[in-house]
This record gives C-alpha cells, sequence and structure tokens, in this order.
C-alpha cells in the first residue's frame, strides 16, 4: 500500500512531541532530526510549523516539521516557499541544521523521501498559499538521491564536504588515535601538548551540573567572539537567538547526556570548551570556544578536539563528526564525510522555468569565461 500524506496546522505541542518520540524511538535519524533538537527548535523560536505526515496503514512512518516563506526572485517577484525543518529566517536558522531531511520509519527509508517531496509540490496548500518550492539545507546524500528519484526540478544552492573520524575502526586498528594520523599533525599535536603540560596535566571536564555548564557557556563565547570579530566577523554570540538556544539546550539535554560541554585545562588554566551534541553512539561536534596565544607552536584547537576524540574512543562511541565545513583542522583531524547539500526543489511553473533558464543561461557564460580567460590572458 502506497504511504498518504497530510499537512496538520496547528498540532499542539505536547501531541506534536508524543507523535515524534514514537516515530523517533523506532528510527535511526541524526540528533537534528530528534525531538531534543526540533522541539529545542520550537519552543525557543517560538514557531508553529506545519507537520507533514506521512502514514502507511494507519501508523506514522514520515514527519517533518515545514515553515512557510517568501523567497523574493531575482526576476522581481515573490516566490511561495517551504522551509524543511528549518524557519528561513536568517536570524532563526543562526542555529544550523544539518544532516537535514525527513524522520522515517527504518523499512521506508530510501522508499518514501522521493514521495513526501513529490507531495509537497504537488500543490498542496500551507499558511493559505500554494507552495511552489521546498528549501532542504544541509542535507546529506540521500536526500539528493531522492529528490533526483522524484523527477521534480531542483537546484543546487550549495554543496560543502564533511569530515568525521571512524572510531570503531580507530579501535579495531589497535593503534592509539593519534598514531592514526598524519606524521605532521601528529608531530605538532604531541610538541603543542609537551608544551601545555608544563604548565600542568591537561585535562578535558564535562560539565556536570546546568549552572557549571551555562557559566562555561558564556566563557566558550567570550573566546569564540574575540576570534571572529578578530577576524571581522559578528560570530555567533552577537545573535540573540543563537544563544538563546544553546542556553535551552543545556537546561534540557545536560542530564540526558545528548548535549555536553567540555573544559579543557592546562594545570588550572582553561585552554577551550567544546560542544558536543551526543546522540546514539554518535558525537557531533558542534561549537568551540579556543584560547590562542601567539605562540605558533602551540596548537589549541587541535589538542582541544583531540582529548575529547580519545575521551569517547575510550567511552566506545562510534563516530566522531565534525560535519559540514572544510576547515583545515577537520581534514586533519578525521576522514572526508558526506558531502552536505542546500537544495530547492521546485514545480514546473512557468516563472520559475524562465528563471531556471536564465540560471542556466549565466552559469555557461561564467564557465565559457572562465575558459577564455586564460588564453585571453596568454
Amino acid at each position: 500500500m502506497p504511504p498518504a500524506f497530510e499537512i496538520v496546522n496547528d498540532l499542539p505541542r505536547d501531541a506534536l512531541a508524543a507523535m515524534w518520540d514514537q516515530l523517533e524511538r523506532r528510527a535511526n535519524p541524526p540528533f537534528f532530526l530528534s525531538w531534543d533538537w526540533i522541539g529545542g527548535w520550537i519552543d525557543t523560536a517560538d514557531l508553529r510549523p506545519a507537520i507533514l505526515v506521512g502514514r502507511e496503514g494507519g501508523a506514522v512512518v514520515l514527519l517533518a516539521a515545514l515553515m512557510p516563506a517568501m523567497r523574493p526572485s531575482p526576476l522581481g517577484w515573490q516566490v511561495p516557499a517551504l522551509h524543511l525543518n528549518a524557519a528561513g529566517r536568517a536570524e532563526l536558522d543562526i542555529i544550523t541544521v544539518e544532516y537535514n531531511g525527513f524522520m522515517v520509519a527504518p523499512e521506508w527509508v530510501g522508499r518514501i523521501e522521493a514521495a513526501a517531496i513529490g507531495y509537497l509540490l504537488s500543490g498542496v496548500t500551507v499558511a493559505g498559499q500554494r507552495r511552489d518550492e521546498v528549501h532542504i539545507k544541509t542535507a546529506s546524500a540521500p536526500i539528493d538521491a531522492a529528490m533526483v528519484a522524484s523527477g521534480v526540478r531542483f537546484t543546487e544552492v550549495q554543496r560543502k564536504p564533511s569530515f568525521r573520524i571512524d572510531l570503531d575502526a580507530v579501535r579495531a586498528s589497535g593503534k592509539a588515535y593519534l598514531d592514526t594520523l598524519s606524521a605532521n599533525t601528529r608531530q605538532q599535536i604531541r610538541r603543542s601538548m609537551r608544551l601545555y603540560e608544563k604548565r600542568g596535566a591537561l585535562t578535558a571536564t564535562r560539565a556536570t551540573t546546568v549552572a557549571e555548564a551555562l557559566a562555561w557557556l558564556e566563557a566558550l563565547g567570550e573566546l569564540h567572539q574575540s576570534y571572529w570579530v578578530a577576524r571581522g566577523e559578528p560570530g555567533a554570540f552577537a545573535h540573540p537567538y543563537f544563544v538563546a538556544f544553546q542556553r535551552h539546550m543545556l537546561r534540557t539535554c545536560l542530564a540526558k547526556g545528548t548535549v555536553e560541554l567540555l573544559r579543557v585545562c592546562a594545570g588550572e588554566e582553561a585552554i577551550g570548551y567544546v560542544y558536543n551534541f551526543v546522540y546514539r553512539g554518535q558525537v557531533y561536534a558542534y561549537l568551540t570556544g579556543i584560547k590562542y596565544e601567539d605562540d605558533s607552536k602551540l596548537k589549541p584547537g587541535l589538542v582541544n578536539h583531540v582529548l575529547c576524540i580519545e575521551a569517547h574512543l575510550a567511552e566506545g562511541a562510534a563516530i566522531y563528526d565534525f560535519m559540514a565545513g572544510d576547515n583545515r583542522y577537520k581534514a586533519n583531524l578525521g576522514q572526508p564525510g558526506p558531502d552536505m547539500f542546500y537544495l530547492i526543489a521546485q514545480r514546473a511553473t512557468p516563472r520559475l522555468r524562465l528563471e531556471g533558464a536564465l540560471r542556466a543561461a549565466k552559469n555557461q557564460v561564467a564557465q565559457w569565461r572562465a575558459k577564455r580567460l586564460p588564453a585571453a590572458v596568454e
């Protein structure tokens, strides 16, 4: 029997939490599709998303939160859109969902996602208006495959690499984690650790109470802001919603162990803080505050992560995931993971076809110029 879809508006928060929890217990989602993340986002942003529900034989087998928005077209009109598990507003999406997609029952993974996308682009109405496109930010490759299978038009707005460490493979190798790294990275980290150890023992300690975690979050924020402001960027902690969301996560998830905040010290001196999500054997390295110094031989970012990695290696975690981004430290410490995509799926309306054709023409001109420019310079 094919799945049946519906969009449910104004579902009471407790009813949504119960429905989400029931499917989450059956499914194998990433942390960013767990109720800890989705519920925290809904609660702190004060949102009332429409909920896409997929059922088979009366049982819920797919869930997603949808927020309506209007996208300004470069051709001057507004495109009615839906954002999957995101607000579609920069000030709220600053928290950055990753591994985005649909919450799906295990027996339907790979079989229902394309149908769900097709349903959302079949002319359904959300907030009183037909929606012509669906935005899926920071989705991993399976969603890309579902988009292709759905037969709808889609645009790849952005693609980023990701990096991770297979902790199970490190254990199976019988090697220490540092011995799995390149000789140059290994040498830099060990030299840095010896320099820090002159100040005292290197330790990574988890916050054990909410009060302690909130104090460490503030200290993390100061270091984080110092780094980014010095580079002319505002930094995440300049956004009030970002701070409110992280405080909420610590208050609601620290005791459950799905959020952790570690302080890394050399002796009594804090040299950094690492804020992770921990869910079903996977550690998501989400946020850091690092104390940088003038001595280039000190590698506090690498040392902070290495101590956290070694702790999770000892405790039995399967993956330490640096997630999306091509930062050098991720490549030095990990191996390539799945690419992450920002995709827009679209109905084949005349306006969107025109917009797509003009975008394709612009890209072709850019490619042509890129090929011709070296010859012209020569």
